[in-house]
């Protein structure tokens, strides 16, 4: 049994050990946010890489089997970045038998211990789960705006799930992912604009001569 760094049962040394192990986990989520923000500063209209580096510090700090974001496109979800071993289909049926989509359409954190028992909730993502091997499951909408514009997953081979920490810090990616979206729709909105600013000044007159 796991105690607590917080249980008075637990011995100085454990304690000490278990709250040292928190601490270096919190700096290295704190460093993996930070960088994610500067690559979305520094690189505001490439997503795809943004959406690597998100994807894959996610897998890493979350210890998944693999993550996943999609966007919404009409009435399906389409893959713009995945870190993990296996290949995944471009598109899903947005559709509430799968974790995703009702993560979407409920704009919500889905947390599931085990998808392949979900038999009567999720038909359709359970019957995927057991065919593909997939247990644990975690889905976060991306919101901008109120609407769910995507979401941003993780899953396990085997029923274990996420903690706390790991949710929390799966829906600051989220939160992220939307801000580099959202950048990103804002820098190309702006660049015609200055682009025609520019032409208007090369064709206006110079000014007269004192």
């Amino acid at each position: 049994m796991t105690v607590s760094p917080n249980d008075d049962n637990a011995s100085p040394e454990h304690r000490i050990q278990e709250l040292t192990k928190e601490l270096a986990e919190a700096r290295e989520q704190q460093a993996a946010t930070a960088e994610i923000l500067r690559v979305i500063s520094s690189s505001p209209m490439d997503l795809r890489r943004v959406f690597a580096e998100m994807v894959t510090s996610a897998a890493r700090l979350c210890d998944a089997f693999d993550t996943t974001i999609r966007q919404v496109d009409g009435n399906v979800l389409r893959i713009v970045g995945h870190d993990g071993p296996n290949p995944l289909v471009d598109t899903m049926v947005l559709t509430r038998g799968v974790v995703n989509g009702r993560a979407v359409l409920d704009r919500r954190t889905i947390h599931i211990a085990d998808w392949q028992a979900e038999t009567e909730e999720y038909p359709e993502g359970s019957e995927r789960a057991r065919r593909l091997g997939y247990r644990t499951n975690l889905a976060v909408p991306l919101i901008r705006a109120g609407k769910a514009i995507g979401v941003i997953g993780m899953r396990r081979t085997e029923a274990r799930p996420f903690s706390d920490r790991q949710v929390q810090l799966l829906e600051i990616f989220a939160n992220q992912t939307v801000i580099a979206i959202e950048n990103a729709r804002l820098f190309g909105a702006e660049q015609p604009a200055r682009a025609n600013c520019k032409n208007c000044w090369n064709t206006r007159p110079p000014p007269p001569r004192s």
